[in-house]
């Protein structure tokens, strides 16, 4: 008993020697814990005050939305210049979605959507945004822009679309044979009947264009071939 009283006395006295040895060091850091978990804490409140503040001012702008009033255009892209939250996103898509129906600005709409992409890390929300610029790039003529912007996609599960888009592009840039690999690619994923439909009509008028390319590069070569010969 008196070895076992000797060794905790002896434990407590190295224990007293440790902090006073240390104290000036454990102090600042359990100051900085608290201040660090303190300000952590107050930063996800304003977060989530300053979210709550953006949901009321979109849903009143969105109420008040009127696509002939250019003022109401204007709040809700001033809303979405200031906010770089969800809301925002949903503001820069809102007004994209106004610039392609009603005013016809195609770069205006691909301006927006690329700012609202910087706003969110959500998977979902990032492949809505990147498919809807890929179109808009397409319409832009902006082919490589729009296989780079499909290229950001990786998630499987939109497949069908990334590759439908590809196809069409292909079949612009005359790569007829990239074209029907990519239509290919969407039509093994699951669609709708009538989209699956139209995939096909697109896919069959490739693959005609791509053996009629064929065939001219064919007769191309044997000309070049029979010259070649001839000289």
């Amino acid at each position: 008993m008196n070895v076992s009283h000797s060794d905790t006395e002896e434990q407590l006295l190295k224990l007293r020697e440790f902090f006073a040895k240390t104290w000036k060091i454990i102090v600042p850091v359990i100051v900085l814990i608290f201040v660090i978990m303190f300000g952590w804490h107050f930063w996800q409140s304003h977060k989530a005050e300053q979210l709550l503040i953006a949901s009321d001012k979109y849903e009143s702008l969105l109420t008040q939305f009127n696509p002939t009033d250019p003022k109401s255009i204007d709040d809700l892209v001033n809303f979405a210049n200031e906010n770089d939250n969800i809301y925002g996103v949903f503001a820069d898509l809102k007004v994209a979605q106004f610039y392609v129906v009603q005013s016809k600005d195609f770069a205006g709409a691909e301006s927006l959507l690329i700012n609202a992409r910087k706003k969110t890390n959500s998977e979902i929300v990032l492949a809505i945004i990147n498919i809807r610029i890929a179109k808009l790039q397409y319409q832009l003529e902006k082919y490589q822009d729009s296989l780079d912007t499909l290229d950001r996609i990786k998630n499987a599960k939109w497949a069908s679309a990334v590759n439908d888009i590809r196809g069409d592009i292909f079949v612009k840039l005359e790569k007829y044979a990239d074209a029907c690999n990519a239509y290919n690619l969407a039509l093994s994923s699951s669609l709708p009947e009538k989209l699956a439909e139209y995939i096909k009509i697109k896919l069959n008028q490739a693959e005609i264009l791509k053996s009629k390319q064929v065939f001219e590069q064919e007769k191309v070569a044997k000309q070049k071939d029979s010259e070649t010969k001839t000289n």
